[in-house]
């Protein structure tokens, strides 16, 4: 994505943008109406790019530009490319991909061995340069070992226009420079002016649109590199984004992030393994404050470790069994308190662990965004039943909705009382969406036998018709011929028209330079001059003001120039000089005034005489008024 700060910079960018009502108005529109939800982008970075698309379009204000997208429907595709940060590259940083070649990538092989599988993911991939990279880096360490791997890299981003540069995997002259001559030739094929990169490897690739923001996560990933893409979001999406990560990433995987992020710097999910250029790896087990049991389950947990004489290990099992888990888990209290609250919970409900523990279930949104669960609970926590709510339908806080099956059971203690009730959650969004493919798939499938049917019969007069249009193509192909010759000859006569060209601008560039210096050669006559001149338009404006006329009169020659004379800040003269300046553009003589109050040096009162004539240039615009104005004595 490239960077508009050359066409807005953040200094230009009025101070209040973020608090314009009309910004807010602007983003709700576009996650409403377009569903291009970046609220919880960073809103400065937001604002200077959405201002840099209106001032193409120039619209002034955010409430201007509301409307202009209503009258302009196709506008919200430019401002969501305005937004992006498609900022990439092929092999960009190469410090940070060496030590990702020579620290992870031997790591992440031996870990795959047994499976001989290698699961990658590039969250915000743009036009594929990233991942496109991390298939040549890993074919190349793999050798001849790389045909017994089934390798997927999964490319993710939510611009459609880059997902689709990055699926052809074609790709200009200067967007390949930064691949290593030996790479070129052995993973890329010249195709004129253009280069795509080999269609065995591109097999590996797998590009999709995601939001990271916002969609459930991949799973049992071993790499996922995520470049300077979080910091473009807010804090608080960025603390809801690292447990998704933890959760995609397999026990032991590893996460590759910008040099500009810092996201992990406190965080205990991940462990440095190269921390100049923020590549971690995933914690073994999830940290205690993540998940906490129960009370009376803590206390069965303390019993049955302390048996084995380690009562913080199994319950930092626990906890990890539960971060584990592929589905959401959340564990509620008889006094409706949540105990637990898995990641995937987190990522699936919209609600960060943090902002879930402790807190009344039936405080949280998702205790009636899904209906009869409340109800599903108490009946659990009353008769001890397990219950169930299959396809179930809720809204994320995106507006998405979410298919899911869920599971409500009571959890006992080593009394057989109940202590707490735990929701499981398991997503079937996916399931429901094949269900409604394969009907579709269904209906299109009938459909289309009888159409095939028709099409039949249809081909066999176009192959008739086709036999003419080929006779017809041959004619063409001899008029193209020629048309060819005559574009030649365009071409010449095109190449001398250039060059004639070439020289009009050098001589207009020798004009403009004589301009420049006949100007200057102007003013420093007109400063040259002891007594003050001021040389009016013929429409009063002031177009000279010497260096004398500055002092004697306390004015600046910048706050004068280009001003209505009489609207010139120099007191009472004017009510001086008005009849006598109306005079002479009325009779055409000058005019003589004496004993006229103006500044001295120094601003010390003098008296002054001027002489008012007319200015005739000898052409319809170019007459006015002349002022000569000298200290008394002089």
């Amino acid at each position: 994505m490239s960077d508009d700060a050359d066409i807005v910079s953040p200094s230009s960018l009025p101070a209040d943008d973020v608090d314009d009502a009309g910004f807010t108005r602007l983003l709700d529109k576009l996650a409403q109406e377009h569903q291009f939800d970046v609220r919880e982008y960073k809103e400065a970075s937001l604002a200077r790019r959405i201002r840099s698309r209106m001032s193409q379009v120039h619209v002034e204000s955010f409430a201007d530009y509301i409307a202009y997208l209503d009258r302009h429907p196709e506008e919200h595709a430019a401002v969501f490319n305005a937004v992006l940060i498609n900022l990439t590259g092929f092999f960009r940083d190469t410090e940070a991909w060496e030590a990702l070649r020579r620290e992870v990538l031997p790591r992440l092989v031996d870990d795959g061995e047994p499976s001989r599988t290698l699961r990658v993911w590039s969250a915000g991939c743009s036009t594929g340069e990233e991942a496109y990279s991390l298939a040549m880096v890993l074919s190349e360490h793999l050798g001849d070992g790389a045909r017994d791997f089934d390798v997927k890299i999964y490319g993710t981003d939510i611009d459609e226009d880059a997902l689709g540069t990055a699926r052809h995997g074609l790709y200009r002259v200067e967007q390949v420079k930064d691949v290593p001559p030996h790479l070129l030739e052995k993973y890329f094929a010249r195709e004129g002016q253009m280069f795509r990169f080999r269609r065995d490897m591109r097999r590996w690739c797998i590009f999709g649109r995601h939001n990271v923001a916002q969609d459930p996560p991949l799973s049992h990933i071993d790499l996922i590199m995520c470049r300077n893409v979080l910091i473009y979001f807010r804090s608080d999406l960025q603390d809801r984004i690292l447990p998704t990560f933890s959760y995609a990433l397999r026990d032991g995987g590893f996460l590759f992030l910008g040099k500009s992020e810092s996201l992990l710097a406190r965080s205990r999910r991940f462990v440095p393994v190269v921390l100049k250029w923020r590549i971690f790896q995933r914690a073994s087990v999830a940290t205690p404050d993540v998940i906490v049991p129960p009370r009376s389950l803590a206390g069965d947990v303390t019993h049955m470790a302390s048996a084995r004489g380690d009562a913080r290990q199994f319950a930092a099992r626990f906890q990890g069994l539960l971060e584990a888990l592929p589905f959401a888990v959340g564990l509620v209290g008889l006094n409706d308190v949540v105990l637990a609250w898995n990641a995937a919970a987190a990522s699936l409900f919209d609600i960060p662990t943090d902002a879930a523990l402790g807190r009344k279930f039936r405080d949280l949104d998702i205790s009636y965004r899904i209906e009869g669960l409340r109800s599903r609970i108490e009946d659990a926590k009353e008769h001890q039943q397990p219950a169930r709510l299959d396809r179930v339908v809720f809204a994320r806080r995106s507006g998405e909705p979410v298919h899911a099956d869920l599971s409500i059971a009571s959890v006992f203690d080593e009394q057989h009382e109940i202590s707490a009730v735990v929701v499981a959650v398991l997503n079937t969004s996916d399931h429901a969406r094949l269900e409604e493919e394969m009907a579709r798939i269904g209906e299109q499938h009938a459909t289309a036998v009888e159409e095939l049917q028709s099409t039949n019969e249809e081909l066999e007069t176009t192959n008739e018709e086709l036999q003419s249009t080929n006779e017809e193509l041959e004619t063409t192909n001899e008029e193209l011929q020629c048309t060819n010759e005559e574009l030649e000859t365009t071409v010449d006569e095109l190449q001398a028209t250039n060059a004639e060209l070439g020289a009009l601008n050098r001589m207009l560039e020798e004009r403009s330079a004589e301009l420049r210096r006949l100007d200057a050669y102007h003013m420093s006559v007109v400063n040259s001059v002891e007594t003050a001149l001021i040389v009016l338009d013929s429409k009063l404006t002031v177009m000279t003001w010497s260096r004398g006329a500055a002092s004697m009169w306390g004015v600046r020659t910048e706050d004068a120039v280009g001003r209505p004379f009489f609207m010139v800040p120099l007191g009472d003269v004017l009510k001086v000089l008005h009849p006598a300046v109306e005079a002479v553009v009325a009779t055409g003589q000058p005019q003589f005034l004496g004993d006229i109050p103006a500044n001295g040096p120094g601003g010390a009162p003098a008296r002054v005489t001027l002489r008012v004539s007319r200015l005739d240039g000898g052409a319809p615009d170019s007459t006015g008024v002349v002022l000569q104005a000298s200290a008394k004595g002089e």
